[in-house]
C-alpha cells in the first residue's frame, strides 16, 4: 500500500466531503421562513461556515498541489497539516457556538449536522499530517 498516495486521495475527499456536509442544510431546506434563522446557524463561530469552507477547499488544492513539483514538497504538506488542523478547528468553534433556533424543532436532523460536520472534517488533519510525514521522510 503506497502511504503517500492513499494520504492524499483520502485528504482531498475529507475535504470536499466536509464542504458537502456543511453546504447541505442550504439544499435540503427551503422556506423564506427559515432563511434568517439558517444565516444565523452559518454565521456562529469565530469564522463562520465561510472560513471552514475555505480551510478545507484551501486543505484540497494545497495537498492536490504538492506532487506538481512548483514549490518545496515539504512546505506544502507542512501547509496542508496547518490548513487542515485549522478546518478542523474552525468546524468545532462553529459547532460549540451554534444556538439552536425553530428551524430545529422542524429539522431534527439538524441538531447533528454540526457536529458531524466536525466529525467528517477529522479525517483531514489526519491524512495531511501522514502525507506530511510521508513527504519529509
Amino acid at each position: 500500500m503506497d502511504l503517500r498516495a492513499v494520504s492524499r486521495r483520502v485528504g482531498i475527499a475529507a475535504a470536499v466531503v466536509t464542504v458537502v456536509a456543511l453546504v447541505a442544510p442550504y439544499a435540503v431546506i427551503s422556506g423564506p421562513e427559515y432563511a434568517s434563522q439558517l444565516a444565523t446557524y452559518y454565521a456562529s463561530g469565530v469564522v463562520g461556515w465561510g472560513g471552514i469552507t475555505l480551510f478545507a477547499l484551501l486543505s484540497a488544492v494545497v495537498i492536490a498541489s504538492v506532487e506538481q513539483g512548483n514549490v518545496d514538497p515539504g512546505t506544502l504538506a507542512g501547509v496542508a497539516v496547518v490548513l487542515a488542523f485549522a478546518t478542523t478547528l474552525s468546524a468545532a468553534s462553529w459547532a460549540a457556538a451554534v444556538e439552536p433556533s425553530p428551524v430545529f424543532r422542524d429539522n431534527l436532523w439538524l441538531v447533528w449536522h454540526a457536529p458531524a460536520v466536525v466529525a467528517l472534517s477529522i479525517p483531514l488533519p489526519l491524512s495531511a499530517a501522514a502525507y506530511a510525514r510521508v513527504v519529509l521522510s
